[in-house]
């Protein structure tokens, strides 16, 4: 049998799995595409948005972020804190059941315990288990403790010891790296990856790679709205996975999908007008919804020994290319609107007190910075170098029609990805495109790019930024209550932007096309996908 006719073989049998043995027929189906493609379904190994998303509606968490980014009650009905910010206990909800599965020996066992906290933590602590998540507690919890920087006091407490105060403990337990798995059925060989089992509000019915992935209602669930009604109100997910971005547009114009995430760029110009609404062709068939997202992107310069005769070590020339930049216009003809200007700081406005003041478009003032460079015009410069990879080509060559304005000659250089960083992390280019995507949802994971412990290639700093007095308020700020730790990372992202380490071009935007019979899905600026609350109105599809 050749490979093409096994795979249709496999494809129409899942199918219909799916109509007969889900019984899926006139019930309230969400269904999406996923391009991306996905590679495992435990949250301890869950890299990519396509798996978060999924494990995000399997699995719960102790906290989770609102749509303000503040941490709620989950699994934990509430939690609090000793006086030196060290110690943290976390009380949980009683009675809340894990999916249903075969390993199960009895209902009993299914509850959720603070045993099972434990072990979910420990677990992505653990060496031995490898998770990209590892970094969330391991410099951060006390290991003088041995495994006892985590326990449980009883069934329903938790109590978890830290080395030294950390304020962004709440947002990073919220993360899919700290969702909450069964203790027992991993004991017994349950493979996470392929068979996932959580507390979650919908639970896993099957998947096929590249095909199709199914999730149904947990009947289970512990959650209620606001009248008392029990939580999901869907009664399934449908994760397509055409690896087609066109195709699958064309799918959601059909009304196969209830949402669209993103905007492909061989179709921005045809559903967007330049200020970022909808084209009047689509306004009537679904519904546009453009939120900050955190994701910086900018153009780094690199200020390490290994560019030193670059004459981008020159403060005031890269104040002059910052300020030559419109980039209003560049959110206008090159996003659609789809962005905010980069003229504050390198951290999103959305997660300070206050804006920081960056770089506007001021070729007067551009000029000004080129003559105390020593560079007037231009002159005497040699050419610059961007690099870039083939996706932001179009706005390398607008950054460089810009800094003509100024005298500045640039070149353009394209590389694949991987190389790109690469070059960079070795300081191997002194210019380059980038972007910072929040892993967490606090001020400081943005910061922590440009302490001078963080140098690449030993982690995010890029740019090889080092100020004595950053590194010291980066420390000091761990011990300030929220409202002053707030103003202390406004003054600290001020004053590195006065070295002008970097360029920020603009704040990025999430964009979903909803279909018109959706109701309440919304998004927050960490993109997060939550399908517990939506509703599908039946009446508005047809």
């Amino acid at each position: 049998m050749s490979l093409f006719a096994l795979g249709y073989l496999l494809t129409i049998s899942f199918l219909h799995g799916c109509k007969n043995v889900d019984k899926l027929e006139g019930k309230a189906v969400f269904a999406y595409n996923e391009d991306a493609g996905i590679n495992g379904l435990d949250p301890a190994f869950a890299r990519s948005q396509a798996e978060i998303w999924i494990v995000g509606q399997l699995y719960n968490t102790l906290v989770e972020l609102d749509s303000q980014l503040r941490p709620a009650p989950s699994l934990a009905k509430h939690w609090e804190t000793s006086a030196d910010g060290k110690t943290w206990r976390f009380h949980l909800r009683s009675g809340v059941p894990f999916h249903p599965h075969r390993l199960w020996q009895s209902d009993a066992e299914r509850r959720v315990r603070a045993s099972d906290i434990v072990f979910s933590l420990q677990r992505i602590a653990d060496p031995a288990i490898a998770s990209p998540g590892a970094w969330v507690l391991n410099d951060k919890i006390d290991t003088t403790l041995g495994k006892e920087w985590i326990r449980a006091l009883n069934d329903s407490t938790v109590e978890l010891r830290l080395r030294s105060r950390f304020p962004q403990l709440l947002s990073q337990l919220a993360m899919n790296y700290a969702m909450v798995v069964p203790e027992k059925l991993l004991q017994r060989g349950l493979n996470l990856k392929t068979d996932p089992v959580g507390s979650g509000p919908f639970r896993f019915a099957r998947w096929v790679p590249d095909v199709r992935l199914v999730m149904l209602k947990n009947d289970s669930y512990w959650e209620r709205d606001g009248k008392g009604k029990a939580l999901p109100y869907l009664h399934a997910i449908n994760v397509d996975m055409l690896r087609n971005k066109q195709t699958a547009f064309m799918k959601f114009l059909s009304g196969d999908y209830a949402f669209f995430n993103g905007i492909d760029a061989q179709i921005k110009d045809d559903l967007l007008t330049r200020d970022g609404q909808l084209s009047p062709r689509y306004r009537n068939r679904f519904r546009l919804l453009s939120q900050p997202f955190l994701n910086t992107e900018y153009l780094g310069f690199y200020l390490g020994e290994a560019q030193a005769s670059h004459p981008i070590q020159n403060v005031h020339l890269r104040k002059a290319l910052a300020l030559s930049i419109d980039r209003a216009a560049l959110v206008k003809f090159l996003r659609n609107g789809l962005g905010d200007p980069g003229i504050h700081g390198f951290v999103p406005p959305v997660l300070l007190p206050e804006p920081v003041q960056g770089y506007g478009f001021d070729l007067k003032m551009a000029a000004a910075e080129m003559e105390l460079a020593g560079f007037a015009g231009g002159k005497g410069l040699q050419e610059l170098e961007i690099n870039t990879t083939a996706d932001y080509a179009d706005m390398a060559v607008f950054i460089q029609q810009a800094w003509k304005q100024i005298g500045v000659k640039a070149k353009i250089s394209v590389h694949p990805g991987g190389h790109l960083r690469q070059l960079r992390n070795k300081g191997a280019i002194a210019l380059f495109r980038g972007s910072w995507i929040a892993d967490y949802a606090d001020a400081e994971n943005y910061l922590s790019c440009f302490i001078s412990a963080n140098k690449s290639p030993n982690g995010p700093n890029y740019t090889h930024y080092s100020g004595t007095e950053f590194d010291a308020g980066y420390t000091q700020a761990m011990e300030l209550p929220d409202s002053l730790r707030g103003l202390t990372y406004a003054r600290m992202d001020a004053r590195m932007m006065e070295q002008a380490p970097l360029i920020v071009l603009y704040y990025d935007h999430s964009v979903r096309l909803i279909a018109n019979h959706v109701e309440r899905l919304g998004n927050n600026p960490m993109n997060q996908l939550v399908l517990k609350r939506v509703r599908l109105n039946q009446k508005a599809k047809e």
